[in-house]
């Protein structure tokens, strides 16, 4: 049976949850937590959070998942320690460094990949089984077919199946920060994916997917290999996540999904309906929400004479409804039966009447918590022995207690009345326990005042409770942590294409290295064309590609200076040259870095100067060129187009005049250009910055490296070097006839100087 896991943002969210019928919650605890903005669970609260869920079997897995930086490792620390004390079951970490202090400080708890790490093939889910996790949450971006080849790896695969869907892939994604400050990778998401962008003339919310709704294809998830069920929805209302978690409960227990389990889930949240995700092989015409980026509600009445609605569903007063049509939406206040037409002066010809807030749905979510419903079975056994003490033992599975009272005296009036002793000890209202039966031994003159059976009751199921928690435990030490030398003799400047004339170009220009980043992964012998070059391999693949690109490095090994890791399934590879770590393995702390053991990396984009100079090393750093900001597995030109088919079948980049892709641009005129990395399998599209980073006017503010790197293209490849060179060979490179003109250019420094929430 598949695990149901649900979210818990807060105590009522957790109930909720519990007594909905997950199997187990995962929450946030303390500041390292990719929803910072959920209520959370910290000290007194966190252990209540999980006393209250084993003592009803539930599972707790807590989120520890954000990029951490150099100097918050001692908080990173204490918090370890005290999830560790709270009894909690599972960390969810994205950091490997994190990882290791989990591994120190908390032995007893199991540790499972966040979604953060993008984990998105069969070497990742290997790799990390073999470094002792116990379970992996798969990218949200995986097609069934891609999740089975993780199963019987050696590690759990979770995998989401209800929820808000991330349009990048989760841990690669960078345009809450750069545009806005706010780090996805660091729980501050500002969601900048929810607002309008215009395609090819057409403006709608093109980053804004539907939420996916996976209820009719438990199925495929279990044949797929996933043992865990994960619904997202840490930010939402408690009412939600009852809902959501009874569907899925219900479903899972044999229940055959049907309409009216969707219109529930519609009901209590939904983006313009549901996407079925990426499972069954994404559908760009089925993904998006371009209407709208929040709750559509459900339509219960259409207007076609004006000033009144017809009601296609019974209304009640409490409902909150709203009219649909032309401009905004217009909220509004009646009741009804279905077929009936109610008077509504707001009304327009064409307007759809929707339900947002179900008053009948809330109350009886509410009501689905307020009462225990996952109380544990507990045999009772009571003896009345007259002038003997009286006792009464408790027996939950293989834990005992037994307590003992007064004398037993001699009834002086009615004798035993052996139903109103059973009466008072299954009263364990306020307990997670439930009488399952109750076994009484008793002298037909004996007598036991109510108070004193009370009494017994309540001190034997304090009791219980207290033996079914778990020893305490003892956090331990992390060792200290190696530090890597930064080898820097010399700052060497390295140009990053996947267009070999550009690097060329680059070369010819100064720059003392090529690093080829292949954009089409069916054309890699253009890389050939260079006498030596490093490999920087796409952050996303599917396994196949991954094999062949890894074939192909070791064919060509003689070639090859060295590898860039950009995920973490490539690891689980042996390649060619020194290892190198890109930005997109977000290293931020020594911890990481020491676990990664590279050659050379390029530390997170989201790190300042200052603290770049916190970690050891040789450090390359990004100066130039435009960041991806988002990997998307499906194509805004296709979801605008309104295409059918899935996403993996098309090769419309391949048609001749087709190959241009479209640049989405913001509501400032921002344009943000579309990059395509070409697989045989299909293709995933990198959304670029607007702007390139430029580092240059402050080039003396910059932290020692062994390398700069430059992203280029062809019509700035040259340019770009010669000024780089001329920086790093300390000659005024103001005075080039080019500069006038690159300073004018918008740029962006990035998160060097400004740093990041």
């Amino acid at each position: 049976m598949m695990e149901l896991l649900a979210p818990a943002g807060g105590r009522e969210a957790l109930i909720a949850a519990v007594q909905n019928g997950a199997d187990a919650v995962y929450l946030g605890a303390g500041a390292f937590n990719a929803r910072k903005s959920a209520d959370n669970f910290e000290g007194d609260g966190l252990k209540w959070a999980v006393d209250y869920c084993h003592a009803r079997g539930v599972g707790v897995h807590v989120t520890v998942n954000t990029m951490v930086r150099q100097e918050e490792l001692p908080l990173l620390e204490k918090t370890v320690a005290e999830i560790y004390e709270s009894g909690a079951d599972a960390f969810i970490v994205q950091d490997l460094g994190v990882a290791e202090i989990c591994r120190a400080v908390a032995p007893e708890m199991v540790l499972h990949a966040s979604t953060q790490m993008a984990v998105h093939n069969a070497a990742g889910v290997e790799y990390l089984a073999r470094r002792g996790f116990a379970r992996v949450v798969l990218a949200r971006e995986m097609e069934f077919e891609e999740i089975r080849r993780c199963a019987g790896l050696g590690a759990e695969l979770e995998a989401f199946v209800h929820g808000a869907l991330c349009v990048s892939c989760s841990g690669q994604c960078l345009m809450s920060s750069m545009i806005g400050g706010r780090s996805g990778n660091r729980g501050q998401c500002a969601q900048p994916c929810r607002l309008p962008y215009r395609v090819e003339n057409q403006t709608g919310y093109r980053l804004s997917p539907r939420d996916l709704m996976g209820l009719p294809l438990l199925e495929s998830y279990r044949q797929a290999g996933v043992d865990s069920l994960k619904v997202e929805g840490r930010l939402k209302r408690p009412e939600y996540v009852a809902v959501v978690t009874r569907a899925y409960r219900r479903a899972l227990d044999g229940q055959t999904p049907g309409p009216e389990d969707v219109e529930e889930l519609k009901q209590i949240f939904n983006r313009g309906g549901f996407t079925q995700g990426y499972g069954p092989g994404v559908e760009e015409r089925t993904f998006l929400s371009p209407e709208r980026p929040n709750h559509a509600g459900v339509k219960v009445g259409a207007c076609q004479k004006k000033g009144a609605v017809r009601l296609a569903w019974d209304v009640e007063s409490g409902d909150a409804l709203a009219l649909q049509g032309a401009g905004e939406d217009r909220p509004v206040k009646l009741a009804g039966k279905a077929g009936e037409q109610v008077r509504c002066p707001e009304a327009l010809p064409g307007d759809a009447l929707v339900r947002t807030v179900s008053r009948r749905q809330m109350a009886q979510a509410r009501q689905s918590w307020e009462e225990e419903h996952r109380a544990t079975p507990v045999s009772a056994e009571m003896t009345l022995r007259v002038g003997q003490p009286v006792q009464l033992r408790l027996t939950c599975g293989e834990l005992s207690v037994l307590r003992q009272g007064g004398p037993v005296q001699i009834a002086r009036g009615k004798p035993l009345d052996e139903n109103r002793v059973k009466a008072q000890l299954q009263k364990t209202g306020g307990t997670p326990f439930e009488m399952r039966e109750i076994r009484l031994d008793a002298d037909a003159n004996a007598f036991c005042a109510v108070s004193e059976l009370n009494e017994l009751r309540r001190g034997a199921l304090a009791e219980l409770e207290e033996k079914r928690r778990p020893a305490p435990r003892k956090p331990g030490k992390p060792g200290p942590c190696p530090m890597l030398p930064g080898r820097i003799p010399k700052t060497l400047l390295r140009a990053q294409s996947g267009d070999v004339s550009a690097l060329k170009l680059a070369l010819a220009n100064g720059a003392d290295q090529a690093i080829f980043a292949p954009r089409d992964l069916r054309k890699l012998d253009d890389a050939l064309q260079l006498e030596r070059f490093f490999l920087m391999p796409p952050q996303v693949m599917r396994q196949e590609e991954l094999e062949r690109l890894h074939q192909w490095a070791a064919a060509h090994q003689e070639r090859i200076l060295g590898t860039y890791i950009t995920n973490i399934g490539q690891l689980n590879f042996s390649w060619p040259g020194m290892r190198l770590a890109g930005f997109s393995m977000n290293i931020a702390n020594n911890r990481a870095l020491a676990e990664l053991n590279p050659a050379e990396y390029a530390p997170s984009v989201e790190l300042t100067a200052r603290q770049i100079g916190q970690l050891g090393g040789a450090k390359e750093l990004v100066v130039y060129g435009r960041l991806p900001l988002m990997q998307l597995r499906h194509c805004p030109r296709r979801a605008a187009e309104n295409l059918p088919g899935k996403h993996r079948d098309c090769r419309l980049c391949d048609v001749p005049g087709k190959g241009d892709l479209p640049c989405l641009i913001d509501r400032t005129g921002a344009a943000f250009p579309l990059m395509r990395m070409a697989y045989a399998s299909g293709c995933v599209l990198q959304l670029l910055n607007s702007v390139p980073l430029m580092l240059l006017r402050h080039v003396e503010k910059l932290p020692s490296a062994a390398a700069w790197r430059m992203l280029v293209e062809k019509d700035d490849a040259a340019e770009a070097a010669r000024l780089h060179r001329l920086a790093l060979d300390g000659r005024d490179f103001r005075k080039d006839p080019a500069w006038a003109q690159w300073d004018a250019r918008a740029t962006t420094t990035g998160h060097y100087f400004r740093g990041v929430e």
